[in-house]
């Protein structure tokens, strides 16, 4: 059977983290690591919440618990905005690359996963709680989050001086 759609979503899953690793290549591990503006997460814990949030949807999709050491590399639930009581961000920098090499390895867990589908799968019905959803939108609403926080990770960068307004961000 045909998966152009689980085609264009493992695609458009790709792209758009490109996007979000081209415009923060180039930090330091100094500059993930402290907030840019006041008040804010750092970039570092923005990063990281991409990888929290694959992992969480993972586990919705495909009903299946994660493994703890990858939530434990992400600061789940505990770096950006974290349940009370459970905070815990890094007590030093990480290495920018751990950055980096953590949120790849989850996304392609993910995308393993939905290399499984057919475009009927992407069709099914997933209950959580009081709603019901379909694998397709968890994956559309994936990759319409990274873009909500690209846009504020870059916003913050520029106005702590991270990056200049109208610095390319792409990959061109």
């Amino acid at each position: 059977m045909e998966q152009k759609q689980v085609d264009l979503l493992l695609y458009m899953l790709d792209d758009i983290r490109k996007i979000t690793l081209a415009g923060v290549r180039g930090l330091t591990k100094e500059q993930l690591y402290k907030s840019p503006v006041e008040g804010e997460y750092p970039i570092g814990a923005y990063l990281m919440h991409l990888g929290e949030a694959d992992l969480g949807w993972l586990e919705v999709i495909s009903g299946e618990e994660q493994p703890a050491d990858l939530k434990k590399q992400t600061y789940y639930e505990t770096w950006f905005d974290p349940y009370p009581g459970k905070e815990n961000p890094p007590k030093t920098p990480p290495e920018a690359d751990e950055y980096v090499n953590t949120i790849t390895e989850i996304r392609e867990r993910l995308k393993k996963y939905i290399m499984s589908f057919t475009d009927d799968n992407l069709e099914e019905i997933i209950v959580r709680g009081k709603d019901k959803i379909t694998k397709k939108w968890i994956i559309y609403h994936l990759i319409e989050h990274e873009a909500h926080t690209r846009g504020q990770m870059f916003l913050l960068m520029r106005k702590g001086g991270l990056k200049k307004q109208g610095e390319n961000n792409r990959l061109d």
